[in-house]
């Protein structure tokens, strides 16, 4: 996979772009090269003439490149990459822009302006090169809103090999009605889940008097599909992600997060198949024919991820158990879409907590307050995950989420760093 399709903005440098020179990378469905802001012929742009402005034509040619790689399989543009004149072209040198950070920030203002829906996945960063001079990178992920059009000509570009091509009408209805199943069938596998969930907790020693949690991740749309995930007694190669420990940060000081590995609760890790996918449980059950208390891990043939944890009454909740649950649920989703060659398939999250017996107690930051879900189900709003980047501001979003729902309010940030 191209580092430059996959790495953190924070990653890539000057490093990064060199090695597409010097493996004289071509222009594919993903990649695209120029050497300059485009303009009208025999002019320069009014940016790389030294004015504080961009050009029309070149506002509008890239924009367009931008919008298609959305309506089809996403990919980067690169400013500032000479190309040959081959077919296809090929990355033949450098050729920095001037104030290439300035650019990017200006290039994220046209494209809010010209483009609806507005891009879900978009990112356009610097990498100086020489000074202030560099490259410009504009990075599209597939988009679960397609089609999108540029609002200036109504057209809806799209991605053909190594060209950008307006969608016939015929395209953007299916892609419509495509979008609108993957919608959906994301709808039904969720709702499927949660009504699955319950039969976890009929599982335990004391099903009528327990709590659960479930956390499921599911693509958006059809990017990932995995022939078997279960071989030679585990995970297929490359599917498996280690479980991750969390950190919670709040000033200068830094805490791990209580869940699970600690406080005796322990990882599934015992895999075995099941129709379409595998399964590994961790179950607890003392001296009873029944486990107290489970955790376990599925993954499915269509990129579909959860992880669950059920126990019986009198073990409580901890408040920590949800966000580093959904850091590693979130790290899993992105190491399957890697290992999948889809690396900008887009998950939806969904996070749920069950209680039978009464409301669930929750320890609070207030000692002197109670707080409790309710008896029954409680599922919170999905949230997307789209680079894996945002995985931190997701922690922060699931925490703030689990608290606000319990009527207390977040009066501090805390900030959350996943452990490698």
């Amino acid at each position: 996979m191209i580092d430059i399709l996959t790495k953190p903005a924070n990653q890539v440098g000057a490093r990064e772009i060199q090695s597409l020179v010097k493996l004289q990378l071509p222009e594919s469905e993903q990649i695209e090269f120029k050497e300059s802001l485009p303009s009208e012929r025999n002019t320069s742009d009014p940016w790389i003439a030294g004015k504080d402005q961009i050009g029309m034509p070149a506002k509008d040619k890239i924009v367009k490149e931008g919008v298609a790689f959305a309506n089809a399989h996403g990919g980067a543009l690169l400013l500032g990459i000479q190309e040959s004149d081959t077919n296809p072209p090929v990355a033949t040198r450098i050729s920095p822009v001037p104030r290439c950070g300035d650019l990017a920030e200006r290039l994220k203002l046209v494209f809010r302006d010209r483009v609806e829906p507005q891009l879900p996945r978009l990112e356009i960063f610097s990498v100086p090169i020489e000074d202030s001079s560099g490259v410009v990178v504009i990075r599209v992920g597939r988009s679960r809103l397609a089609p999108h059009r540029v609002t200036k000509t109504l057209v809806c570009p799209i991605r053909r090999s190594d060209r950008c091509e307006a969608m016939t009408m015929r395209e953007i209805q299916e892609m419509t009605l495509n979008a609108s199943r993957g919608l959906e069938r994301m709808e039904k596998r969720l709702s499927e889940r949660s009504q699955r969930f319950r039969s976890e907790l009929d599982c335990l020693s004391s099903p009528d008097d327990a709590w659960g949690i479930r956390l499921t991740a599911v693509p958006l749309g059809d990017e990932i599909q995995i022939d078997r995930v279960f071989h030679r007694g585990r995970l297929a190669e490359g599917l498996d992600e280690p479980w991750h420990s969390v950190l919670s940060r709040l000033g200068s000081s830094a805490r791990p997060l209580a869940g699970l590995g600690s406080g005796g609760t322990t990882i599934a890790q015992r895999w075995r198949p099941k129709l379409r996918g595998a399964r590994a449980d961790s179950r607890a059950d003392g001296f009873s024919a029944r486990p107290f208390q489970n955790s376990y891990r599925e993954l499915h043939c269509d990129g579909l991820i959860e992880l669950g944890y059920v126990c019986v009454r009198g073990y409580p909740i901890l408040p920590g158990l949800p966000v580093q649950m959904f850091a590693n649920l979130a790290k899993w989703a992105d190491r399957v879409r890697s290992q999948t060659l889809a690396p900008s398939a887009e998950y939806a999250l969904e996070f749920e907590v069950l209680s039978t017996g009464g409301p669930l107690q929750v320890a609070s930051h207030n000692p002197l307050s109670s707080l409790a879900f309710v008896e029954g189900s409680t599922r919170f709003p999905r949230i997307p995950l789209g680079d894996s980047s945002e995985i931190p501001e997701i922690l922060a979003l699931v925490n703030r989420d689990l608290w606000n729902s319990l009527g207390e309010d977040v009066d501090h940030e805390q900030a959350f760093e996943v452990q490698d």
